[in-house]
This record gives structure tokens, C-alpha cells and sequence, in this order.
């Protein structure tokens, strides 16, 4: 009964952040980006076996989640539609590229098709180191990194709200999302400091 109750909270929460997203809701919308993009980075890797086109690949699934976000909310299987994409457009560029050989092995490859409780647990494992890095951070360092990615203030806002310049909070945000990408390395969550490096570049902007 437990591990059918946990995937049934999984997919209820899914369809919650996805009916957010089609309104527009930014936060839900990082929320969905910071759950799976480990899973299918990791899932469009062993597929091609290319770091840098795996990157590309899911970065594209979800920027075209967010410009379609309007009609996601008929979407009945996020876990599924994203794992899909991911494959379609990996066996795609496989094709395009004309490597015959890598898209017929792939084409039948398996898509998990519901979160197991072990992936629930990773998730949550992952959240806890993720929110054991920014338990590091200087109190004023903390607060500006929740300001910016939690809240989503700009560094206008954050500065004003916090009475310092806006340098101020462009340099403590930087060292303080690069301190925490450094710390989850040190404990073995590449594919979760690859998202602290885009992290990075978006929102010091």
C-alpha cells in the first residue's frame, strides 16, 4: 500500500505544478525543471553518450514545455511526455546525423514509465544535500541565494529589500550558488551541479 501511495502523490503533485505551469507560474515551473532534469540528463546520456547533446537535449524539451506551457495542463503523464521527448529528439538528431547504427540500437530502448519509490527517495536525497549546501552559506550569502531562486526577485528587488547595492548582491549570489555547485560535487551529485552551472548563468542576470 505504501509504494502505490507514494507514486500516487507523485503523479497528484505532477498534475498540480503542470495546471501552475499552464498559467504562467515560473516557480512551478522550476519546481518540475529541478525534479527531473537529473533523471533524463542522465537517461538522454545513456542513449548517445554525448555530455554536450544531452545537455542540449533536455534544455530543449524544456524550454519548449514552458513556450507551449499553455496547453500542458492536458498532459496526463509528465514523467512519461518528458522521458519521450527526450528520446524522440536524441533518436532525431541520431538520424539527422545519419548514425544509423545508434538509432536502430536505441529505438527500442525503455522508458521508465512511473517513478518507483527508490526514485522518490533519491529525489528527497537529492533535496536534502541540495538544502545541506545553502545551510553552509553566510546568513546574508543564504537569504540572497533563497531571495533569488525561491522568490525569484530580481537583483534590484533583493537589493532594496536587504538595504545594499545591487553589486553587493550580484557577487554574493555568484559565490554563494558557486560554493554550493563546488559542494555537491564534493559529494558525488554531478548531474545536480550541472544544474547549480545553469543556475549560475541565469540568475546573476
Amino acid at each position: 500500500m505504501e509504494p502505490n501511495t507514494l507514486l500516487m502523490s507523485g503523479r497528484s503533485e505532477d498534475t498540480y505544478l503542470l495546471s501552475r505551469v499552464s498559467m504562467g507560474d515560473r516557480l512551478a515551473f522550476r519546481d518540475i525543471y529541478l525534479h527531473y532534469i537529473p533523471d533524463l540528463y542522465r537517461f538522454a546520456n545513456s542513449i548517445c553518450n554525448n555530455e554536450a547533446l544531452s545537455e542540449d537535449i533536455v534544455q530543449s524539451v524544456f524550454i519548449h514545455l514552458w513556450e507551449a506551457r499553455e496547453s500542458m495542463g492536458k498532459i496526463k503523464e509528465l514523467r512519461i511526455y518528458l522521458f519521450h521527448s527526450v528520446k524522440n529528439r536524441i533518436l532525431n538528431e541520431l538520424r539527422k546525423e545519419k548514425q544509423i547504427k545508434a538509432y536502430t540500437e536505441y529505438q527500442s530502448v525503455q522508458i521508465p514509465s512511473y517513478e518507483t519509490p527508490e526514485d522518490i527517495l533519491i529525489h528527497k536525497e537529492r533535496l536534502k544535500l541540495a538544502e545541506e549546501a545553502l545551510s553552509k552559506l553566510s546568513p546574508q550569502r543564504k537569504r540572497i541565494v533563497e531571495l533569488r531562486t525561491k522568490q525569484e526577485l530580481t537583483l534590484d528587488e533583493i537589493a532594496s529589500q536587504l538595504s545594499i547595492s545591487k553589486n553587493v548582491v550580484k557577487k554574493q549570489l555568484y559565490k554563494g550558488l558557486a560554493f554550493m555547485r563546488s559542494y555537491l560535487r564534493e559529494h558525488g551529485e554531478l548531474t545536480l551541479s550541472l544544474l547549480l552551472l545553469n543556475l549560475l548563468i541565469h540568475f546573476i542576470k
